[in-house]
């Protein structure tokens, strides 16, 4: 439900509406489209808008910045140092502090407000105020404890309750990627992975409600033999309402929602995906597995070669009819501008065959990933080895549009959903 409240007029508050959303199991504040904030079942801050810049705060008390960059229109980001994110979520507070006293002195008005309503804000905003900076460094230590630092996922599952299964990458030597170097590839036994998902449920509390889905982790979750799979797939079953909603309570003596995650989804690689039958996906789609996500990256062999990138193009194309068959939803992810200048022409020309070639429909995803070395990139090294160049923000831009403009039709006539998957912009 959102109602608009009017600020009744006082020497030191000229907002003239505050709209409050209490909805998908968060709390909205927005002040008169000026600005706007977040915040999760437990009063957590999840984000913010001000002065035309976002912010997103994660659950380790790390805040990311982001903003549009005009000239020409770029998007840009970067994470706040310590001494911001704290002036940050002063400012968040200072406004939240303002709301709950307005509320209690009568100076918010709205004639669409039920009792229940007013009672559910007041007491998501008393929530919101008994944290504070104690607390929040608390719960990035307890956080810290309970996960390794969770990588990267696929922007639809930005909003997935992450449950690991597996530690790092039972790969890792593609000389592109670095999410996973710090720690070794390791698989919960039964009685640790129940848990972990014990103490995630908890962690989050009732800030499970804005959660929509639940993501298996890490890298490559189910490269487990299926053998091993299945129980750590039941007990995920166990903890989480795929069928029959759940009463989530949320502030306020008799505000709860009924919450129930869409379903579980992962990380395969090709070769990974072949070494299960359909038999095997059709399994995980009785234990509400929804969505298998493939890092194609290019349809390009050599160019797969000079990544380290295990497997061919042709069996990505395989694993994806094996999936496909299982009865699993597919997120297919490849990167435009990888490879640099070398690689340009037949990265586009092979991976837009392969896309095309592939048996995806709705349901289906399609992520066009901007590519991004990080500092510390074997790729970096491979490069200049090789001698050659990478491609400039502009052209690499210009690369994301092609890639667009050529796939763009085959998904509309495939029902197939085409997105942006910036790894930069993500924040757990």
């Amino acid at each position: 439900m959102a109602v608009t409240f009017t600020w009744q007029p006082s020497p030191d508050d000229s907002r003239e509406a505050l709209h409050v959303s209490l909805a998908a199991g968060s709390l909205t504040l927005s002040f008169a489209g000026r600005s706007n904030l977040s915040f999760d079942g437990e009063g957590r801050p999840v984000g913010a808008w001000y002065d035309g810049l976002t912010y997103r705060r994660s659950l380790d008390n790390r805040v990311l910045q982001k903003w549009l960059d005009n000239r020409p229109p770029l998007r840009r980001r970067r994470f706040l140092s310590v001494e911001e994110r704290d002036v940050l979520l002063a400012r968040v507070y200072g406004d939240v502090r303002r709301v709950h006293g307005a509320l209690h002195a009568g100076r918010l008005v709205a004639l669409d407000a039920t009792p229940a309503f007013i009672a559910g804000l007041d007491a998501w905003l008393d929530a919101s105020l008994r944290w504070d900076a104690g607390r929040f460094e608390h719960e990035a230590a307890a956080f810290r404890s309970i996960y390794k630092p969770i990588s990267i996922l696929p922007p639809d599952q930005y909003l997935a309750v992450v449950l690991q299964a597996t530690e790092g990458c039972s790969y890792n030597q593609c000389n592109f990627c670095t999410f996973y170097r710090d720690r070794p590839f390791r698989i919960k036994s039964p009685a640790q992975f129940a848990g972990h998902v014990a103490k995630v449920r908890d962690f989050l509390g009732a800030g499970l409600a804005m959660r929509k889905s639940v993501f298996l982790a890490d890298a490559n979750a189910v490269v487990i033999a299926q053998r091993q799979l299945r129980p750590l797939l039941q007990i995920v079953n166990e903890h989480f309402p795929f069928e029959q909603p759940e009463e989530v309570a949320l502030p306020g003596a008799e505000q709860s929602i009924r919450w129930m995650p869409e379903g579980v989804n992962a990380f395969i690689s090709a070769p990974d995906a072949l070494r299960k039958s359909p038999q095997d996906f059709a399994e995980m789609a009785e234990l509400h597995v929804r969505r298998l996500y493939v890092g194609l990256e290019t349809g390009h062999d050599p160019l797969r070669r000079f990544l380290r990138k295990p497997g061919s193009a042709g069996d990505v194309l395989d694993a994806l009819h094996a999936i496909k068959a299982g009865g699993l939803n597919v997120g297919l992810i490849f990167m435009a501008g990888i490879g640099g200048e070398a690689f340009r022409a037949a990265h586009f020309k092979d991976t837009v065959a392969l896309i095309q070639a592939a048996p995806l429909g709705p349901g289906d995803l399609v992520y066009a990933s901007p590519f991004v070395a990080s500092g510390d990139s074997p790729y970096l090294d491979d490069m200049r080895s090789a001698g050659y160049s990478s491609l400039d923000e502009a052209t690499q831009r210009q690369e994301e549009e092609r890639f667009r403009a050529a796939l763009s039709p085959w998904a509309q006539q495939r029902g197939v959903r085409i997105s942006r998957y910036d790894v930069r912009e993500f924040i757990y």
